[in-house]
């Protein structure tokens, strides 16, 4: 779009701007006072006024019409950038998933931003003094004694470069103040920078078993290409080797690499992995960092100084400069998915940008869920499969314990004693699992059978010894234990159950010179904890593990030989029609820690249903005959991925107008006559919850499309319908329905 004078610009030219408000998918407003019409690109930060307050917007595009009248059409304040933080590739993606999703685009943006940038910090990275600045393709072919004379100074520090592959750092070129030529140099894409590498010694690949170099070999022809792949690997089958070494392909062409791991503990060893293989800066993104090194990493990855990207959930939104191949590990789990405001899959978002830039994705695991194992059935995804352990490791064998058989006020079998006693006596490890922290789930009175609950969820307070304290594990209410029943006034209150810390107190009673390690999300609040745990665990400085999920996934442990499971029960009758594959996919992980080394492992299974069907199926055929079944579970029932499902959420301060919107807002569906199943409205599994009172309806279609149709139709009523008392939300692909 051309404009012949400012005062034509500022009539015709209008700005679409996404704000971080759950209004609208954009605004419009002019150009700030002033603007040069070239200053103005899409992605690029604005501050704008809304209501009476300043925000920070994107500019999405720039048209000539507007709906708003003029009166009413109010000039932006300033631009912020020069050039765009997002890309034009970063903004369609972006723009996608609020359209996929149905959220408003500014909160969507707001969510991929660094917190920085949303408050309009800087957009550029300081280069440290120890960065080596090498020439470019490009840089390599400019003739220097050809450009002006006036650019002497610049010629001569580009014909310095070029006379230096490896690069120069600041202090190398020796001269004064070069670092305004080295980034003119650099707008003009004749040189660019690395980060000088911390390691200068670097481990050499391993060797690869057959299943292993084939996948190697297979996706490392397809870089440049789309080409989704799973890699279906046992425990301990290498598979984060297999990763390192199409990296080093990804990183030998000049492309990056986004390395996704489901939770923040896994990021300390994933990173220190990467570290001894790669003499490369590697960017890493979690919830832990301080906003400052999250804009840095973040930087780092959009301007393409960090070939190597590793985080979390939300590091899936990285942009990237050169982007050659996606990685999402332990691709099954559940903390892929965002379960509140913005509730997006960060492993769908991968696969969704891997296509947009027509580079392979890998989704490891050693349980594949059911999604992406039907994808690979119907060949949309690449199949890989390594069945057996790396090295000389070999399986653990498995065990069920029939609990009822046991002394009942004992959590641990008399033949899990004795299997710890042996692993003490060899100096082994061995790592008892039960998924519930806490010192012990319920606080009750015998006498008038009165249970300590959360005022503000339909939830038990979980006791904590180490404080002293009752605290709710879903709204995080905590307060000091009662000393007596509040309602009989009985002094004598009686724990029920355990959770971890009443675990770690039982085995210290059991084997009291044993060093027991507990991890947990209490043990590992403080932001190295868990790097100094593991460390521990790997020189040995621990005999006995106890511990949450946090040790089931992806970890290491070549000392373990023995895992305990104390407590697999409660995913056998979960109402979720997803808790049968969480159950199992815990189970296969957490056993996955034992005997990955030259000991064989062994794993004690604990339970009341040592019958159940779906558990011997597991134990005795394995994790894939498991899903295979469950697979055709879910076909005659109708569920995912047999189906699509959007489930839309109500709370209210009371349960009635949170069901009367859900009636309102089903009836209104249903005029549609579209061929979306309504079901509902009913109150939530947990009906009130952090004060809200909860309900759901439940949509689901055969196919995804016929979902979003309605969707779109039917979204836009609901806010009239809702009104001021109800506060309602959508999750598309819900991955819980509690």
């Amino acid at each position: 779009m051309r404009f012949d004078s400012d005062e034509s610009m500022k009539t015709t030219m209008i700005l679409q701007i996404a704000i971080p408000k759950p209004l609208s998918n954009y605004f419009d407003y002019l150009p700030p006072p002033n603007t040069v019409p070239e200053q103005l690109q899409a992605g690029i930060r604005i501050s704008v006024p809304f209501g009476p307050h300043k925000y920070i917007g994107i500019l999405l595009a720039i048209v000539n019409t507007t709906t708003v009248p003029k009166n009413k059409l109010r000039a932006a304040y300033k631009l912020i950038d020069t050039i765009p933080v997002l890309s034009e590739d970063n903004l369609k993606l972006l723009q996608w998933a609020s359209h996929y999703y149905h959220h408003p685009i500014g909160e969507v943006i707001s969510t991929a931003l660094p917190k920085l940038l949303n408050q309009g910090k800087p957009a550029h990275v300081e280069t440290p003094h120890n960065t080596h600045w090498i020439t470019t393709p490009a840089g390599q072919l400019i003739q220097t004694d050809t450009l002006p004379k006036k650019n002497q100074r610049l010629a001569f520090i580009l014909s310095l470069l070029q006379k230096t592959p490896d690069g120069l750092t600041e202090n190398e070129i020796q001269l004064k103040n070069p670092r305004p030529t080295l980034q003119a140099l650099q707008k003009r894409d004749w040189i660019t920078h690395q980060i000088s590498p911390v390691n200068s010694t670097i481990e050499p690949h391993l060797k690869l078993n057959a299943a292993q170099q084939n996948t190697v070999d297979k996706v490392c022809q397809k870089l440049g290409e789309f080409y989704p792949c799973l890699l279906d690997g046992v425990t301990g089958s290498g598979k984060t080797e297999v990763y390192l070494q199409i990296i080093q392909k990804v990183l030998d062409q000049d492309k990056q690499a986004i390395v996704l791991v489901p939770e923040i503990n896994l990021t300390p060893q994933t990173l220190e992995r990467f570290q001894k293989r790669f003499s490369v800066p590697i960017a890493v993104w979690h919830s832990k960092l301080n906003d400052n090194e999250r804009l840095h990493n973040w930087l780092l990855a959009r301007d393409g100084i960090a070939p190597i990207i590793i985080g979390t959930r939300s590091a899936v939104w990285t942009p990237l400069a050169r982007p050659g191949i996606f990685i999402v590990d332990e691709e099954h789990d559940q903390s892929y998915k965002q379960q509140d405001h913005f509730r997006y899959s960060a492993r769908d978002i991968a696969v969704v940008r891997a296509h947009r830039a027509n580079v392979p994705i890998l989704l490891g695991t050693a349980t594949p869920s059911l999604d992406t194992l039907y994808n690979a059935h119907n060949s949309r995804y690449q199949h890989f499969i390594l069945p057996e352990r790396a090295g000389s490791a070999i399986h653990p064998s498995f065990h069920i314990i029939d609990m009822r058989q046991q002394i009942r006020k004992s959590s641990l079998s008399k033949q899990l004693k004795k299997a710890i006693e042996q692993r003490l006596a060899a100096h082994q490890q061995s790592l008892i699992f039960l998924n519930r922290r806490g010192y012990a789930p319920v606080l009750t009175c015998y006498n008038c059978g009165w249970v300590a609950g959360c005022q503000h969820c339909d939830a038990h307070l979980t006791y904590h010894e180490i404080s002293k304290y009752l605290r709710c594990h879903h709204c995080g209410e905590d307060r000091p234990v009662d000393i007596q029943c509040p309602d009989c006034r009985n002094p004598k209150l009686n724990f029920l159950g355990q959770g971890t810390e009443r675990l770690e107190e039982n085995l210290q009673t059991q084997f009291p010179s044993a060093r027991i390690l507990r991890i947990d999300s209490d043990t590992t609040r403080n932001k190295h904890a868990m790097r100094i745990a593991l460390e521990r665990i790997h020189k040995g400085e621990a005999d006995i593990l106890v511990g949450t999920q946090m040790l089931a996934k992806g970890h290491h442990f070549p000392k373990v030989t023995l895992v305990g499971i104390i407590n697999i029960d409660s995913g056998l009758y979960g109402i979720d029609f997803r808790s049968t594959e969480r159950m199992a996919q815990l189970l296969v992980q957490v056993s996955g820690r034992a005997g990955r080394a030259k000991e064989p492992g062994e794993v004690l299974i604990q339970t009341y249903h040592p019958d159940h069907p779906l558990l011997t199926r597991l134990i005795r055929l394995g994790y894939m005959s498991f899903a295979e079944a469950a697979l055709k579970e879910r076909k005659e029932s109708g569920f995912p991925p047999y189906s699509h499902l959007g489930l839309l959420r109500a709370e209210a301060t009371t349960i009635e107008p949170a069901m009367e919107f859900l009636d309102k807002a089903k009836n209104q569906a249903i005029a549609f006559k579209s061929n979306v199943q309504l079901w509902g409205p009913v109150k939530a599994p947990m009906e009130k919850r952090a004060g809200w009172y909860r309900a759901q309806l439940l949509l689901q279609a055969s196919k995804r499309d016929i979902l979003h149709r309605l969707l779109f139709q039917w979204l836009p009523m609901l806010q009239s319908l809702a009104g001021n008392k109800v506060r309602w939300s959508l999750d598309v692909d819900p991955q819980d329905l509690l």
